[in-house]
């Protein structure tokens, strides 16, 4: 075996060592100054890695407030001073936005940097285990009954449905035999209002295996959520909360309240994990928004979260994402609110064709793609077609950065933040203005 110091810390957390042949090792949950005793693993022909055997730490731990910290491949972070989480993932992206672009962006720290997560999604293997998986090890489950990020409400949801599979831990899905039906749990959790939803993912089919009767009846009795909703698809699929859908009580949607405005959130929709901590992005639009301006462009729109905040300010709306039951909502909802506005949601996969895109006069451009980007065509369009302001909303600035690259051209950078709605983890969030210079 060889010691190895922990030399620094990169943006993820990730502590750097030194490995014994002279490269650069990247390790988690460790802090500058720890000593670690390593030795080589072969795990493929020519192919070694690092194995851990004891860690020496020369750091307190006493700002961890998880008991599975270390183990849990959900935070990376909770061992560094909140303020040292910040320099570590802001200035990279702060300078290479300075560096690259020219543009100087303002950093925001969190107010709030525990119980912050409105969603949550947690493994279900047999044992019966409830938890997170392992970083760097997607076959084991780290077993959690608290979490420190999510509520106090969704931690007692948690150990009510531990209680229950400790009651029938027979339903639980099993990789292995491929036996059982249970996959997932997902419980979402409302920051502005009461309503919450416990959402069970299960292997298609099984709504009529014989255990399912028991189950269900279980959890009507057993758990006091107002809401509870089965959900099926594929047994090789790793995805929760997602599927074809069964109301055991309650609704398949939940209320959420942001800016005074009110939103239903489809169980299987994404939706801001964290409002509260996504206030400064949305303050800083609105602040922005231009005093005359006809026409909202949203992109992405998701469940029309934008054009429902800002609707007010346009007499017409254009929205544009990919899902069928998000497009379906912020129809219904936009009606709902502005019955007198003109609207047009359509599906389209903005990654494929941008031909259903509008040019259109006196109009605002929102975008607030997925973490890969906008895409090239998207970002062409803007560059030839794009409207006078544009606001791009990214949960990744790096390829918001090489996105802007693409129409930067022909828009003035006005000004943009960048927020940290994730502590613990290396995860942030911005907002971009442009303004598309004079012809």
């Amino acid at each position: 075996m060889d010691k190895v110091i922990v030399e620094s810390l990169d943006s993820d957390f990730s502590g750097i060592v030194t490995a014994p042949n002279g490269k650069k090792v990247n390790i988690f949950f460790v802090y500058p100054g720890d000593e670690l005793q390593v030795e080589y693993v072969k795990r493929r022909p020519r192919q070694r890695s690092l194995r851990i055997k004891e860690t020496v730490r020369n750091h307190d731990w006493k700002l961890v407030k998880c008991d599975v910290f270390g183990e849990c491949g959900g935070c990376t972070g909770q061992h560094i001073s909140y303020k040292e989480q910040l320099e570590l993932k802001f200035s990279p992206i702060l300078n290479t936005f300075q560096k690259d672009l020219g543009i100087s962006i303002t950093p925001i720290p969190s107010e709030q940097i525990y119980e912050y997560r409105s969603r949550m999604d947690f493994s279900v293997f047999p044992g019966p285990i409830i938890g997170q998986r392992q970083r760097g090890n997607f076959r084991k489950v780290v077993p959690i009954t608290n979490c420190s990020i999510q509520s106090s409400w969704a931690n007692e949801a948690l150990k009510n449905v531990q209680s229950v599979l400790n009651q029938k831990p027979e339903v639980i899905w099993d990789r292995r035999s491929e036996e059982g039906g249970l996959k997932y749990l997902t419980i979402r959790k409302a920051q502005n209002t009461e309503d919450g939803i416990l959402i069970f993912t299960f292997t298609d089919g099984y709504e009529s295996h014989p255990s399912m009767e028991s189950f269900r009846k279980l959890c009507l009795e057993s758990l006091s959520q107002e809401s509870l909703l089965f959900c099926y698809n594929r047994p090789k699929s790793e995805v929760s909360a997602f599927g074809r859908p069964e109301v055991l009580r309650g609704k398949s949607t939940f209320t959420e309240i942001v800016l005074g405005q009110n939103f239903q959130i489809p169980f299987d929709s994404f939706f801001q994990p964290n409002p509260k901590g996504f206030l400064p992005i949305l303050s800083f639009i609105k602040e922005r928004l231009p005093k005359v301006c006809e026409n909202l462009i949203d992109m992405f729109c998701g469940n029309g979260f934008f054009s429902l905040l800002y609707g007010d300010s346009f007499q017409n709306v254009d929205g544009y994402e990919l899902t069928e039951s998000s497009i379906e909502t912020a129809s219904k909802t936009f009606l709902e609110k502005y019955p007198n506005k003109s609207f047009s949601f359509q599906i389209a996969n903005l990654f494929m064709s941008t031909e259903l895109l509008k040019q259109k006069e006196n109009a605002t451009l929102i975008l607030d793609p997925p973490r890969a980007g906008a895409g090239k065509l998207v970002n062409q369009w803007i560059r030839d077609f794009g409207p006078e302001y544009v606001f791009y909303v990214s949960c990744n600035p790096y390829s918001q950065k090489e996105d802007v690259s693409i129409f930067l051209s022909k828009y003035d950078f006005v000004d943009g933040i960048l927020i940290d709605p994730y502590p613990h983890t290396p995860h942030t969030e911005s907002v971009l203005f442009f303004r598309r210079k004079s012809s």
